[in-house]
Protein backbone atom coordinates (compact mmCIF):
# COMPACT_ATOMS: atom_id res chain seq x y z
CA UNK A 1 0.00 0.00 0.00
CA UNK A 2 1.54 3.44 -1.04
CA UNK A 3 1.83 6.70 1.03
CA UNK A 4 -0.90 8.10 -0.35
CA UNK A 5 -3.53 5.26 0.11
CA UNK A 6 -2.16 4.86 3.99
CA UNK A 7 -3.21 8.40 4.43
CA UNK A 8 -6.49 8.43 2.83
CA UNK A 9 -7.89 5.55 5.05
CA UNK A 10 -5.20 6.05 7.66
CA UNK A 11 -6.13 5.64 11.75
CA UNK A 12 -6.04 9.63 12.18
CA UNK A 13 -7.96 10.37 9.46
CA UNK A 14 -10.55 7.72 10.62
CA UNK A 15 -9.90 9.17 13.72
CA UNK A 16 -11.08 12.16 12.87
CA UNK A 17 -14.47 11.31 11.19
CA UNK A 18 -15.20 9.72 14.16
CA UNK A 19 -15.04 11.63 16.71
CA UNK A 20 -16.53 14.52 14.91
CA UNK A 21 -19.34 12.61 13.78
CA UNK A 22 -20.25 11.23 17.32
CA UNK A 23 -19.89 14.35 18.48
CA UNK A 24 -22.96 15.75 16.20
CA UNK A 25 -25.01 12.85 17.39
CA UNK A 26 -24.17 13.14 21.28
CA UNK A 27 -25.09 16.51 20.96
CA UNK A 28 -28.56 16.11 19.74
CA UNK A 29 -29.62 13.15 21.57
CA UNK A 30 -28.46 15.65 24.46
CA UNK A 31 -30.31 18.59 23.95
CA UNK A 32 -33.11 16.57 22.78
CA UNK A 33 -33.00 14.53 26.39
CA UNK A 34 -32.50 17.61 28.23
CA UNK A 35 -33.71 20.65 26.29
CA UNK A 36 -31.58 23.56 27.38
CA UNK A 37 -33.88 26.89 28.72
CA UNK A 38 -32.71 28.43 25.44
CA UNK A 39 -34.35 25.95 23.13
CA UNK A 40 -37.83 26.10 22.03
CA UNK A 41 -39.70 23.39 22.83
CA UNK A 42 -40.78 21.16 19.96
CA UNK A 43 -42.32 17.92 18.57
CA UNK A 44 -42.89 16.38 15.43
CA UNK A 45 -45.67 17.33 13.23
CA UNK A 46 -46.88 16.78 9.47
CA UNK A 47 -45.60 20.23 8.74
CA UNK A 48 -42.36 18.82 9.98
CA UNK A 49 -42.34 15.67 7.98
CA UNK A 50 -43.22 17.82 5.20
CA UNK A 51 -40.37 20.47 5.01
CA UNK A 52 -38.50 16.60 5.42
CA UNK A 53 -39.72 15.45 2.80
CA UNK A 54 -38.44 18.57 0.43
CA UNK A 55 -34.63 18.42 2.42
CA UNK A 56 -35.19 14.73 0.73
CA UNK A 57 -36.25 15.91 -2.80
CA UNK A 58 -33.63 18.43 -2.69
CA UNK A 59 -30.68 16.05 -1.40
CA UNK A 60 -31.79 13.61 -4.13
CA UNK A 61 -30.91 16.66 -6.79
CA UNK A 62 -27.06 16.45 -5.58
CA UNK A 63 -24.50 16.84 -7.68
CA UNK A 64 -20.16 16.75 -7.44
CA UNK A 65 -18.32 19.92 -7.58
CA UNK A 66 -15.09 19.64 -5.97
CA UNK A 67 -13.70 16.25 -6.16
CA UNK A 68 -16.14 13.75 -3.77
CA UNK A 69 -17.98 16.90 -2.52
CA UNK A 70 -21.66 16.44 -3.51
CA UNK A 71 -23.78 19.25 -2.42
CA UNK A 72 -27.43 19.99 -2.90
CA UNK A 73 -28.11 23.25 -2.16
CA UNK A 74 -30.31 22.44 0.59
CA UNK A 75 -28.83 24.29 3.50
CA UNK A 76 -31.70 26.80 3.30
CA UNK A 77 -33.91 24.37 4.40
CA UNK A 78 -31.99 22.97 6.86
CA UNK A 79 -31.23 27.38 8.21
CA UNK A 80 -34.77 28.27 7.42
CA UNK A 81 -35.90 25.56 9.36
CA UNK A 82 -33.63 26.64 12.52
CA UNK A 83 -35.60 29.73 13.03
CA UNK A 84 -39.30 28.79 12.04
CA UNK A 85 -39.33 25.60 14.09
CA UNK A 86 -36.42 25.75 16.13
CA UNK A 87 -32.52 24.75 16.05
CA UNK A 88 -32.97 21.08 17.52
CA UNK A 89 -35.81 19.70 14.88
CA UNK A 90 -33.65 21.33 12.27
CA UNK A 91 -30.36 19.54 13.44
CA UNK A 92 -32.53 16.30 13.35
CA UNK A 93 -33.25 17.11 9.83
CA UNK A 94 -29.86 17.44 8.58
CA UNK A 95 -29.06 13.94 10.87
CA UNK A 96 -31.51 12.27 9.28
CA UNK A 97 -31.19 13.59 5.51
CA UNK A 98 -27.43 13.25 5.07
CA UNK A 99 -27.00 9.67 6.87
CA UNK A 100 -29.84 8.60 5.11
CA UNK A 101 -28.51 9.89 2.02
CA UNK A 102 -25.09 8.32 2.53
CA UNK A 103 -26.69 4.70 3.63
CA UNK A 104 -28.72 4.75 0.06
CA UNK A 105 -25.30 5.78 -1.55
CA UNK A 106 -23.15 3.30 -0.22
CA UNK A 107 -26.10 0.17 -0.72
CA UNK A 108 -26.01 1.31 -4.53
CA UNK A 109 -22.21 1.33 -4.77
CA UNK A 110 -22.69 -2.31 -2.66
CA UNK A 111 -25.46 -3.64 -5.23
CA UNK A 112 -23.43 -2.67 -8.44
CA UNK A 113 -20.01 -3.45 -7.36
CA UNK A 114 -20.46 -6.41 -4.48
CA UNK A 115 -18.01 -4.43 -2.21
CA UNK A 116 -17.35 -0.99 -0.24
CA UNK A 117 -14.76 1.44 -2.00
CA UNK A 118 -13.13 2.15 1.31
CA UNK A 119 -12.20 -0.51 3.91
CA UNK A 120 -15.28 -1.01 6.38
CA UNK A 121 -13.89 0.66 9.56
CA UNK A 122 -13.46 4.22 7.38
CA UNK A 123 -17.25 3.51 5.75
CA UNK A 124 -18.71 3.33 9.42
CA UNK A 125 -16.81 6.73 10.45
CA UNK A 126 -18.25 8.17 7.16
CA UNK A 127 -21.46 6.99 8.28
CA UNK A 128 -21.74 9.29 11.49
CA UNK A 129 -19.60 11.76 9.94
CA UNK A 130 -22.21 12.54 7.19
CA UNK A 131 -24.73 13.90 9.55
CA UNK A 132 -23.15 14.19 12.19
CA UNK A 133 -20.73 17.19 11.41
CA UNK A 134 -23.73 19.67 10.06
CA UNK A 135 -26.32 18.38 12.88
CA UNK A 136 -23.18 20.18 15.21
CA UNK A 137 -22.75 22.80 12.98
CA UNK A 138 -26.33 23.98 12.83
CA UNK A 139 -26.65 23.56 17.23
CA UNK A 140 -23.21 25.59 17.88
CA UNK A 141 -24.06 28.25 15.64
CA UNK A 142 -27.98 28.49 16.51
CA UNK A 143 -26.76 28.69 20.04
CA UNK A 144 -23.99 31.30 19.17
CA UNK A 145 -26.54 33.43 17.01
CA UNK A 146 -29.19 32.88 20.36
CA UNK A 147 -31.90 31.51 17.33
CA UNK A 148 -34.23 29.63 20.01
CA UNK A 149 -33.76 32.90 22.69
CA UNK A 150 -35.92 34.87 24.80
CA UNK A 151 -36.49 37.84 21.98
CA UNK A 152 -38.39 34.92 19.59
CA UNK A 153 -39.99 35.75 17.54
CA UNK A 154 -37.45 38.32 16.12
CA UNK A 155 -38.61 41.51 13.99
CA UNK A 156 -37.93 41.47 10.63
CA UNK A 157 -34.86 42.73 10.69
CA UNK A 158 -33.76 40.62 13.08
CA UNK A 159 -34.36 38.16 11.02
CA UNK A 160 -32.52 39.33 8.52
CA UNK A 161 -29.36 39.74 9.84
CA UNK A 162 -29.39 36.77 12.21
CA UNK A 163 -30.58 34.65 9.26
CA UNK A 164 -27.42 35.30 6.91
CA UNK A 165 -25.16 35.70 9.68
CA UNK A 166 -25.94 32.42 10.58
CA UNK A 167 -25.68 30.96 7.58
CA UNK A 168 -22.99 32.46 6.49
CA UNK A 169 -20.78 31.23 9.80
CA UNK A 170 -22.70 27.47 9.67
CA UNK A 171 -21.38 27.25 5.94
CA UNK A 172 -17.80 28.78 6.65
CA UNK A 173 -17.43 26.32 9.62
CA UNK A 174 -19.10 23.33 8.15
CA UNK A 175 -17.24 23.11 4.99
CA UNK A 176 -13.71 24.65 6.95
CA UNK A 177 -13.88 21.13 9.20
CA UNK A 178 -14.77 19.31 6.11
CA UNK A 179 -11.82 20.56 4.41
CA UNK A 180 -9.87 18.33 7.04
CA UNK A 181 -11.21 15.03 5.77
CA UNK A 182 -10.04 15.97 2.33
CA UNK A 183 -6.71 17.56 3.44
CA UNK A 184 -6.77 13.02 5.08
CA UNK A 185 -7.00 12.08 1.99
CA UNK A 186 -4.40 13.74 0.18
CA UNK A 187 -5.98 17.28 -1.20
CA UNK A 188 -3.64 20.30 -0.64
CA UNK A 189 -4.23 22.81 1.71
CA UNK A 190 -4.18 25.54 -1.09
CA UNK A 191 -6.69 23.94 -3.33
CA UNK A 192 -8.72 23.38 -0.28
CA UNK A 193 -8.67 27.03 0.36
CA UNK A 194 -8.81 27.95 -3.64
CA UNK A 195 -10.89 25.84 -4.86
CA UNK A 196 -12.56 23.95 -2.47
CA UNK A 197 -14.29 26.58 0.37
CA UNK A 198 -15.33 29.06 -1.83
CA UNK A 199 -16.71 26.90 -4.99
CA UNK A 200 -18.96 25.60 -2.02
CA UNK A 201 -19.70 28.23 0.19
CA UNK A 202 -21.14 30.62 -3.06
CA UNK A 203 -22.76 27.76 -4.77
CA UNK A 204 -24.52 27.39 -1.13
CA UNK A 205 -24.82 31.19 0.13
CA UNK A 206 -26.66 32.26 -3.45
CA UNK A 207 -29.73 30.28 -1.38
CA UNK A 208 -29.58 32.12 1.26
CA UNK A 209 -32.50 35.09 0.43
CA UNK A 210 -34.53 32.69 -0.31
CA UNK A 211 -34.03 30.63 2.92
CA UNK A 212 -34.98 34.16 4.28
CA UNK A 213 -38.14 34.35 2.69
CA UNK A 214 -39.07 31.30 3.47
CA UNK A 215 -38.78 32.33 7.16
CA UNK A 216 -41.06 35.33 6.24
CA UNK A 217 -43.34 33.67 4.91
CA UNK A 218 -43.95 31.00 7.90
CA UNK A 219 -44.18 34.03 10.32
CA UNK A 220 -46.41 36.02 8.44
CA UNK A 221 -48.80 33.43 6.10
CA UNK A 222 -48.04 30.43 7.50
CA UNK A 223 -46.68 27.37 6.59
CA UNK A 224 -48.14 26.84 3.50
CA UNK A 225 -46.38 30.05 2.28
CA UNK A 226 -42.68 28.42 3.49
CA UNK A 227 -43.83 24.82 1.44
CA UNK A 228 -44.65 27.05 -1.83
CA UNK A 229 -40.87 28.76 -1.43
CA UNK A 230 -39.58 25.93 -0.69
CA UNK A 231 -40.56 24.49 -4.07
CA UNK A 232 -39.03 27.31 -5.38
CA UNK A 233 -35.82 26.43 -4.06
CA UNK A 234 -35.91 22.59 -5.08
CA UNK A 235 -37.06 24.09 -9.08
CA UNK A 236 -33.66 26.80 -8.63
CA UNK A 237 -31.73 23.33 -7.47
CA UNK A 238 -32.95 21.61 -10.16
CA UNK A 239 -31.52 24.75 -12.65
CA UNK A 240 -28.06 24.97 -10.99
CA UNK A 241 -27.80 21.37 -11.15
CA UNK A 242 -28.50 21.13 -15.20
CA UNK A 243 -26.47 24.48 -15.78
CA UNK A 244 -23.75 23.29 -14.06
CA UNK A 245 -23.27 20.17 -14.77
CA UNK A 246 -23.80 21.14 -18.67
CA UNK A 247 -20.72 23.68 -17.87
CA UNK A 248 -18.72 21.00 -16.08
CA UNK A 249 -19.56 18.83 -19.50
CA UNK A 250 -18.76 21.15 -21.41
CA UNK A 251 -15.12 22.58 -19.79
CA UNK A 252 -14.34 18.99 -20.00
CA UNK A 253 -15.13 18.23 -23.25
CA UNK A 254 -12.89 21.04 -23.91
CA UNK A 255 -10.31 20.09 -21.92
CA UNK A 256 -10.22 17.12 -23.37
CA UNK A 257 -9.92 18.66 -27.13
CA UNK A 258 -7.10 20.51 -26.10
CA UNK A 259 -5.16 17.64 -24.44
CA UNK A 260 -5.76 15.19 -26.99
CA UNK A 261 -4.32 18.29 -29.79
CA UNK A 262 -1.52 18.26 -27.16
CA UNK A 263 -1.18 14.64 -27.06
CA UNK A 264 -1.23 14.15 -30.99
CA UNK A 265 1.55 16.51 -30.91
CA UNK A 266 3.76 14.90 -28.80
CA UNK A 267 2.97 11.59 -30.13
CA UNK A 268 3.87 12.94 -34.00
CA UNK A 269 7.02 14.67 -32.45
CA UNK A 270 9.45 11.91 -33.09
CA UNK A 271 9.52 8.63 -35.10
CA UNK A 272 11.54 6.35 -33.05
CA UNK A 273 10.00 3.78 -31.32
CA UNK A 274 11.65 4.07 -27.89
CA UNK A 275 10.66 7.97 -27.95
CA UNK A 276 7.26 7.49 -29.46
CA UNK A 277 6.10 4.29 -26.50
CA UNK A 278 7.72 7.52 -23.91
CA UNK A 279 5.68 10.13 -25.14
CA UNK A 280 2.23 8.20 -25.51
CA UNK A 281 2.47 6.96 -22.32
CA UNK A 282 3.66 9.60 -20.53
CA UNK A 283 0.25 11.70 -21.92
CA UNK A 284 -1.79 9.03 -21.21
CA UNK A 285 -1.08 8.92 -17.70
CA UNK A 286 -0.92 12.49 -17.37
CA UNK A 287 -4.34 12.53 -18.80
CA UNK A 288 -6.00 9.96 -16.96
CA UNK A 289 -4.20 10.10 -13.29
CA UNK A 290 -5.19 7.72 -10.46
CA UNK A 291 -1.57 6.73 -10.04
CA UNK A 292 -1.88 4.90 -12.82
CA UNK A 293 0.53 2.60 -14.90
CA UNK A 294 0.40 1.83 -19.04
CA UNK A 295 1.02 -1.09 -21.10
CA UNK A 296 1.40 -1.34 -24.48
CA UNK A 297 1.30 -4.63 -26.33
CA UNK A 298 2.41 -5.08 -30.38
CA UNK A 299 1.09 -7.96 -32.03
CA UNK A 300 4.43 -9.92 -34.13
CA UNK A 301 3.54 -10.70 -37.76
CA UNK A 302 2.83 -14.21 -37.06
CA UNK A 303 -0.17 -13.13 -34.90
CA UNK A 304 0.20 -15.64 -32.23
CA UNK A 305 2.13 -13.72 -29.61
CA UNK A 306 2.36 -10.20 -28.73
CA UNK A 307 5.21 -7.80 -27.00
CA UNK A 308 4.19 -5.82 -24.14
CA UNK A 309 6.15 -3.01 -22.57
CA UNK A 310 5.18 -1.62 -19.12
CA UNK A 311 5.45 1.73 -17.58
CA UNK A 312 5.08 3.09 -14.12
CA UNK A 313 3.61 6.18 -12.71
CA UNK A 314 6.31 8.43 -14.37
CA UNK A 315 6.32 6.88 -17.84
CA UNK A 316 9.25 5.09 -17.50
CA UNK A 317 9.55 1.61 -18.48
CA UNK A 318 10.40 -1.48 -16.28
CA UNK A 319 9.50 -4.43 -17.80
CA UNK A 320 8.70 -6.24 -20.80
CA UNK A 321 6.98 -10.02 -21.89
CA UNK A 322 6.16 -11.74 -24.58
CA UNK A 323 2.37 -13.57 -24.31
CA UNK A 324 0.44 -15.28 -26.44
CA UNK A 325 -2.15 -13.23 -28.35
CA UNK A 326 -5.25 -14.87 -27.03
CA UNK A 327 -3.88 -14.54 -22.80
CA UNK A 328 -5.25 -12.13 -20.52
CA UNK A 329 -7.59 -8.61 -20.91
CA UNK A 330 -5.70 -7.74 -23.25
CA UNK A 331 -6.27 -10.48 -25.49
CA UNK A 332 -9.16 -10.50 -25.01
CA UNK A 333 -9.66 -6.92 -26.30
CA UNK A 334 -7.81 -7.70 -29.64
CA UNK A 335 -9.63 -10.58 -30.09
CA UNK A 336 -13.01 -8.85 -29.69
CA UNK A 337 -11.83 -5.42 -31.27
CA UNK A 338 -13.80 -3.85 -28.43
CA UNK A 339 -12.64 -1.51 -25.71
CA UNK A 340 -12.99 -2.82 -21.67
CA UNK A 341 -13.18 -1.37 -18.80
CA UNK A 342 -12.97 -3.50 -15.02
CA UNK A 343 -13.70 -1.27 -11.66
CA UNK A 344 -12.50 -4.08 -9.55
CA UNK A 345 -15.87 -6.40 -8.77
CA UNK A 346 -15.20 -10.03 -7.34
CA UNK A 347 -14.44 -12.53 -9.99
CA UNK A 348 -14.47 -9.62 -12.74
CA UNK A 349 -11.12 -10.50 -14.39
CA UNK A 350 -12.42 -14.37 -14.79
CA UNK A 351 -15.03 -13.25 -17.06
CA UNK A 352 -13.05 -11.75 -20.16
CA UNK A 353 -9.32 -13.63 -19.20
CA UNK A 354 -9.33 -17.40 -20.04
CA UNK A 355 -6.74 -17.89 -17.34
CA UNK A 356 -5.94 -16.44 -14.19
CA UNK A 357 -2.00 -16.19 -15.50
CA UNK A 358 -2.06 -12.50 -15.70
CA UNK A 359 -4.09 -11.56 -12.80
CA UNK A 360 -2.20 -9.02 -10.93
CA UNK A 361 -4.46 -8.42 -7.52
CA UNK A 362 -2.39 -4.67 -7.04
CA UNK A 363 -4.56 -3.43 -9.87
CA UNK A 364 -8.54 -3.73 -9.29
CA UNK A 365 -8.95 -0.96 -11.92
CA UNK A 366 -8.29 -2.16 -15.76
CA UNK A 367 -9.08 -0.25 -18.68
CA UNK A 368 -8.09 -1.54 -22.38
CA UNK A 369 -8.36 -0.66 -26.07
CA UNK A 370 -7.32 -1.83 -29.43
CA UNK A 371 -5.31 -0.34 -31.36
CA UNK A 372 -6.48 -0.78 -34.96
CA UNK A 373 -4.71 0.71 -38.12
CA UNK A 374 -6.09 -0.34 -41.66
CA UNK A 375 -9.04 -2.05 -40.43
CA UNK A 376 -6.68 -4.90 -38.50
CA UNK A 377 -5.63 -5.08 -34.90
CA UNK A 378 -1.99 -4.50 -34.23
CA UNK A 379 -1.77 -4.41 -30.70
CA UNK A 380 -3.62 -2.75 -27.54
CA UNK A 381 -3.16 -0.19 -24.84
CA UNK A 382 -4.01 -0.20 -21.53
CA UNK A 383 -4.00 1.18 -17.94
CA UNK A 384 -4.29 -0.22 -14.39
CA UNK A 385 -4.66 1.74 -10.71
CA UNK A 386 -4.53 -0.15 -7.50
CA UNK A 387 -7.69 2.21 -6.62
CA UNK A 388 -10.77 0.72 -6.93
CA UNK A 389 -13.36 2.38 -9.46
CA UNK A 390 -10.99 4.57 -10.68
CA UNK A 391 -12.23 4.33 -14.14
CA UNK A 392 -15.57 5.85 -15.66
CA UNK A 393 -16.81 5.91 -19.30
CA UNK A 394 -15.36 9.08 -19.96
CA UNK A 395 -11.64 7.85 -19.35
CA UNK A 396 -12.50 4.77 -22.12
CA UNK A 397 -13.32 7.24 -24.46
CA UNK A 398 -10.44 9.55 -24.16
CA UNK A 399 -8.22 6.28 -23.88
CA UNK A 400 -9.74 5.13 -27.10
CA UNK A 401 -8.98 8.51 -28.75
CA UNK A 402 -5.41 8.12 -27.79
CA UNK A 403 -5.11 4.68 -28.91
CA UNK A 404 -6.43 5.96 -32.72
CA UNK A 405 -3.87 8.59 -32.66
CA UNK A 406 -1.47 6.04 -31.19
CA UNK A 407 -1.83 3.36 -33.68
CA UNK A 408 -1.44 5.96 -36.37
CA UNK A 409 1.88 6.99 -34.91
CA UNK A 410 2.93 3.56 -34.25
CA UNK A 411 2.11 2.76 -37.97
CA UNK A 412 4.00 5.59 -39.27
CA UNK A 413 7.14 4.85 -36.67
CA UNK A 414 7.25 1.59 -37.93
CA UNK A 415 7.06 2.08 -41.80
CA UNK A 416 10.08 4.53 -40.67
CA UNK A 417 11.95 2.05 -39.15
CA UNK A 418 11.61 0.16 -42.28
CA UNK A 419 13.31 2.46 -44.20
CA UNK A 420 15.76 3.04 -41.66
CA UNK A 421 16.73 0.21 -40.32
CA UNK A 422 18.62 -3.09 -41.10
CA UNK A 423 16.03 -5.76 -40.57
CA UNK A 424 19.08 -8.57 -39.77
CA UNK A 425 20.76 -6.18 -37.54
CA UNK A 426 18.63 -3.68 -36.31
CA UNK A 427 21.62 -0.87 -36.74
CA UNK A 428 20.48 2.26 -39.33
CA UNK A 429 20.60 0.84 -43.05
CA UNK A 430 23.81 2.82 -45.08
CA UNK A 431 21.66 5.57 -46.53
CA UNK A 432 19.98 7.11 -43.35
CA UNK A 433 23.28 6.15 -41.47
CA UNK A 434 25.11 8.72 -43.90
CA UNK A 435 22.47 11.13 -43.51
CA UNK A 436 22.97 11.37 -39.65
CA UNK A 437 26.90 11.27 -40.18
CA UNK A 438 26.22 14.46 -42.67
CA UNK A 439 24.10 16.12 -39.84
CA UNK A 440 26.51 15.71 -37.05
CA UNK A 441 29.52 17.20 -38.92
CA UNK A 442 27.71 20.29 -40.31
CA UNK A 443 26.79 20.36 -35.91
CA UNK A 444 30.90 20.12 -35.04
CA UNK A 445 31.85 22.49 -37.69
CA UNK A 446 28.95 25.24 -37.00
CA UNK A 447 29.79 25.13 -33.36
CA UNK A 448 33.63 24.03 -33.05
CA UNK A 449 32.26 20.90 -31.84
CA UNK A 450 33.98 17.33 -32.28
CA UNK A 451 33.31 13.78 -33.01
CA UNK A 452 34.90 11.05 -34.46
CA UNK A 453 33.83 8.17 -36.70
CA UNK A 454 34.79 4.12 -36.53
CA UNK A 455 34.26 1.93 -39.36
CA UNK A 456 35.29 -1.84 -38.40
CA UNK A 457 35.01 -5.09 -40.45
CA UNK A 458 34.58 -8.61 -39.84
CA UNK A 459 37.93 -10.67 -40.09
CA UNK A 460 37.52 -13.55 -42.64
CA UNK A 461 33.88 -13.47 -42.55
CA UNK A 462 33.77 -14.99 -46.25
CA UNK A 463 35.11 -18.22 -45.09
CA UNK A 464 32.97 -18.34 -41.89
CA UNK A 465 29.90 -18.05 -44.68
CA UNK A 466 31.99 -20.97 -47.03
CA UNK A 467 32.34 -23.01 -43.72
CA UNK A 468 29.70 -22.55 -41.73
CA UNK A 469 26.94 -20.99 -44.31
CA UNK A 470 24.82 -18.09 -44.45
CA UNK A 471 22.46 -18.76 -41.40
CA UNK A 472 25.62 -18.98 -39.46
CA UNK A 473 27.00 -15.90 -40.93
CA UNK A 474 23.30 -14.23 -39.54
CA UNK A 475 24.06 -15.15 -36.33
CA UNK A 476 27.42 -13.82 -36.07
CA UNK A 477 26.20 -10.51 -37.74
CA UNK A 478 23.20 -10.28 -34.72
CA UNK A 479 25.88 -11.32 -31.94
CA UNK A 480 27.97 -8.56 -33.69
CA UNK A 481 25.00 -5.67 -33.35
CA UNK A 482 24.47 -6.78 -30.17
CA UNK A 483 27.61 -6.33 -28.59
CA UNK A 484 27.48 -2.61 -30.51
CA UNK A 485 24.43 -1.88 -29.29
CA UNK A 486 24.91 -2.28 -25.39
CA UNK A 487 28.48 -0.45 -25.83
CA UNK A 488 26.69 2.75 -28.07
CA UNK A 489 25.57 5.89 -25.57
CA UNK A 490 22.24 7.78 -25.94
CA UNK A 491 23.45 10.28 -28.73
CA UNK A 492 26.05 7.55 -30.75
CA UNK A 493 24.81 5.91 -33.77
CA UNK A 494 25.85 2.79 -35.22
CA UNK A 495 24.94 1.44 -38.83
CA UNK A 496 25.52 -1.53 -41.26
CA UNK A 497 28.08 -0.50 -44.07
CA UNK A 498 27.89 -2.40 -45.81
CA UNK A 499 28.01 -7.11 -45.74
CA UNK A 500 30.36 -7.43 -42.60
CA UNK A 501 31.22 -4.04 -42.45
CA UNK A 502 29.63 -1.50 -39.66
CA UNK A 503 29.96 2.12 -39.38
CA UNK A 504 29.80 4.41 -36.07
CA UNK A 505 29.22 7.96 -35.24
CA UNK A 506 30.36 9.34 -31.83
CA UNK A 507 29.51 12.96 -31.30
CA UNK A 508 31.52 15.20 -28.91
CA UNK A 509 33.98 12.17 -28.83
CA UNK A 510 37.71 12.96 -29.24
CA UNK A 511 39.73 10.41 -30.92
CA UNK A 512 41.62 9.21 -27.60
CA UNK A 513 38.07 8.50 -26.70
CA UNK A 514 36.60 6.80 -29.52
CA UNK A 515 39.48 4.17 -29.62
CA UNK A 516 38.71 3.27 -26.05
CA UNK A 517 35.18 2.43 -26.96
CA UNK A 518 36.46 0.71 -30.28
CA UNK A 519 38.93 -1.00 -28.38
CA UNK A 520 35.66 -2.54 -25.81
CA UNK A 521 33.64 -3.23 -28.85
CA UNK A 522 36.38 -5.28 -30.47
CA UNK A 523 37.28 -7.34 -27.00
CA UNK A 524 33.66 -7.77 -26.41
CA UNK A 525 33.33 -9.26 -29.97
CA UNK A 526 36.07 -11.72 -29.59
CA UNK A 527 34.35 -12.96 -26.66
CA UNK A 528 31.56 -13.97 -28.38
CA UNK A 529 30.64 -17.70 -27.86
CA UNK A 530 28.53 -19.38 -30.88
CA UNK A 531 28.61 -23.18 -31.48
CA UNK A 532 28.18 -24.62 -34.55
CA UNK A 533 27.53 -28.50 -34.33
CA UNK A 534 29.62 -28.38 -31.27
CA UNK A 535 32.69 -26.26 -32.56
CA UNK A 536 33.60 -23.06 -31.70
CA UNK A 537 33.25 -20.24 -33.95
CA UNK A 538 35.75 -17.70 -33.25
CA UNK A 539 35.46 -14.32 -34.41
CA UNK A 540 37.19 -10.64 -34.80
CA UNK A 541 37.27 -7.77 -36.27
CA UNK A 542 39.51 -5.00 -37.15
CA UNK A 543 39.12 -0.66 -36.48
CA UNK A 544 39.63 2.45 -38.17
CA UNK A 545 39.06 5.43 -36.01
CA UNK A 546 39.40 9.00 -37.60
CA UNK A 547 38.52 12.84 -35.36
CA UNK A 548 37.69 16.15 -36.28
CA UNK A 549 39.10 18.03 -36.09
CA UNK A 550 42.10 15.79 -35.06
CA UNK A 551 42.41 15.03 -38.78
CA UNK A 552 42.50 18.03 -40.18
CA UNK A 553 40.10 17.42 -43.26
CA UNK A 554 37.29 19.40 -44.46
CA UNK A 555 35.09 17.06 -45.90
CA UNK A 556 32.94 14.60 -44.21
CA UNK A 557 33.63 12.15 -46.82
CA UNK A 558 37.58 12.46 -46.26
CA UNK A 559 37.05 12.01 -42.88
CA UNK A 560 35.13 8.69 -43.91
CA UNK A 561 38.16 7.91 -45.83
CA UNK A 562 40.52 8.46 -43.56
CA UNK A 563 38.80 6.01 -41.07
CA UNK A 564 38.67 2.96 -43.80
CA UNK A 565 42.39 4.28 -44.38
CA UNK A 566 42.83 3.06 -40.68
CA UNK A 567 40.55 -0.28 -41.10
CA UNK A 568 43.03 -1.61 -43.79
CA UNK A 569 46.19 -0.88 -41.53
CA UNK A 570 45.10 -2.95 -39.25
CA UNK A 571 44.31 -5.40 -41.66
CA UNK A 572 47.86 -5.72 -43.09
CA UNK A 573 48.93 -5.60 -39.46
CA UNK A 574 47.13 -8.72 -38.50
CA UNK A 575 43.52 -7.94 -38.19
CA UNK A 576 41.86 -7.76 -34.28
CA UNK A 577 43.18 -4.47 -33.66
CA UNK A 578 42.50 -0.77 -33.48
CA UNK A 579 44.00 1.53 -35.71
CA UNK A 580 43.93 5.45 -35.91
CA UNK A 581 43.92 7.87 -38.35
CA UNK A 582 46.41 10.90 -38.72
CA UNK A 583 47.13 13.74 -35.74
CA UNK A 584 48.71 13.41 -32.75
CA UNK A 585 45.89 10.51 -31.46
CA UNK A 586 46.74 8.13 -29.48
CA UNK A 587 45.70 4.03 -29.29
CA UNK A 588 44.59 2.68 -25.99
CA UNK A 589 46.03 -1.33 -25.52
CA UNK A 590 48.78 -2.99 -27.19
CA UNK A 591 46.16 -3.80 -29.91
CA UNK A 592 45.86 -0.51 -30.81
CA UNK A 593 48.16 1.12 -33.72
CA UNK A 594 48.48 4.03 -35.29
CA UNK A 595 48.49 4.43 -39.48
CA UNK A 596 50.45 7.23 -40.99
Amino acid sequence: MDSTTSRRFGPLHIAFLSVVGLSGWAAVLAVTLWPLEAMRPWKLTWELAAILALCGAARFLAFRIFRRVRIALDSPFYLASAFAFGVVPAAWMVLTVLTGDFAVRTLRTWRTRGYLPSPRRYALAQAVYAGGLPALGILLVGILYDVDGSLFPHSDWTLAWKLLAFGLTFLLGHYTVAGGSHWFEGTPSRALWREFLPRVVVAEGTLLPIGLAMVYGHVHQGVAQYLLLGGLVLLFNWIFRRGYLAREALDARVQELSTLNAVAQIISASLEHDVLLKNISSETLRLVGHRSRFMLGLLDESRKSAHYELFDEQGKRYKELDAASDEGLSGWVMAHRQPLMLTGEPGEYRKYAKSERYDDPRFPSWMGVPLITYGEVMGVMSVQSEIPGAYTEEYLRVLAAIADQAAVAIENSRLYELATIDGLTGLLVRRHFEQRLHEEWWRAVRYDGVFAVSIFDLDDFKGLNDTYGHQTGDQVLRAVARVVKKNMRGADLAGRYGGEEFALVLPRTRVAEACKMADRIRADIAAIKLDVDGQPIKISASFGVAGYPETGVTRVEDLVARADEALYVAKGQGKNQVVTAGGNSTSPGVAAQQAD
